[in-house]
């Protein structure tokens, strides 16, 4: 009997943000681990699962195969939200850097209609939140993940607006009102990489952080 697929800290939370679909896409699903887990404990009733990567396409199609799911699956090679040939009711889009995000959540604005998105980007977090505002979407949770040695911000957002700060998008406006798992760590290492960047948007990045840090350790909600 083959072994429930085990995720890291970065796609457990990805998939506990998932919400329950009937429909659900994985965009950039690289080696489909997420997508697979999804359909394996029945979050997700179908998934699509893309990657501009044929390759890659190839390993997640092979996983879902060997765990009996790849009826349930819809596999597609392309460039970003423009795979989608019906609606989904949540995307994840996860593994890829905040301008490529970004830039594939304004061209695929149509596709998106009102699903629940999933989100990850290795940089610039603070561009996704700017351009999850832009497209009417308001940030419902954020989680902090700790995976391969290094940290990782996680997204719920679903439709709505909410006036942001110029200091809640760039810390993260959920992150703000708690200090939860890995908060304290994750500052002092944005704080670090903030420090080296010689830009008064670097500064005012480095100054926030700071304010959090001092937030964080007088143990402070907001």
């Amino acid at each position: 009997m083959r072994r429930s697929l085990e995720l890291d800290d970065r796609l457990s939370r990805a998939a506990a943000l998932f919400p329950a679909c009937e429909y659900g896409a994985d965009i950039g699903a690289d080696h489909g681990r997420l997508s697979c887990f999804l359909l394996e404990s029945g979050k997700a009733e179908r998934m699509c699962v893309a990657d501009i990567s044929a390759d890659s396409l190839q390993k997640a199609e092979i996983l879902i195969q060997e765990h009996g799911l790849a009826g349930r699956a819809d596999f597609r090679v392309g460039d970003g939200l423009n795979v989608l040939d019906r609606p989904a009711q949540a995307i994840a889009i996860l593994g890829m850097g905040g301008h490529t995000l970004s830039g594939i959540l304004r061209d695929g604005r149509e596709k998106l209609r009102s699903a629940a998105l999933v989100l990850s980007a290795h940089t610039d977090m603070g561009l996704v939140r700017q351009t999850l505002a832009e497209l009417d979407y308001r940030i419902e949770t954020e989680e902090i993940a700790f995976a391969a040695n290094r940290f990782y911000v996680l997204l719920r957002a679903v439709r709505g607006s909410e006036p942001l700060s110029e200091k809640q998008l760039c810390v993260g406006p959920r992150l703000m009102e708690s200090i939860q798992q890995y908060y304290p760590e994750y500052l002092r290492w944005r704080a670090g990489l903030a420090s080296k960047k010689q830009t008064p948007q670097g500064k005012q990045e480095f100054a926030w952080l700071k304010e959090e840090q001092e937030r964080v350790r007088d143990g402070k909600n907001d």
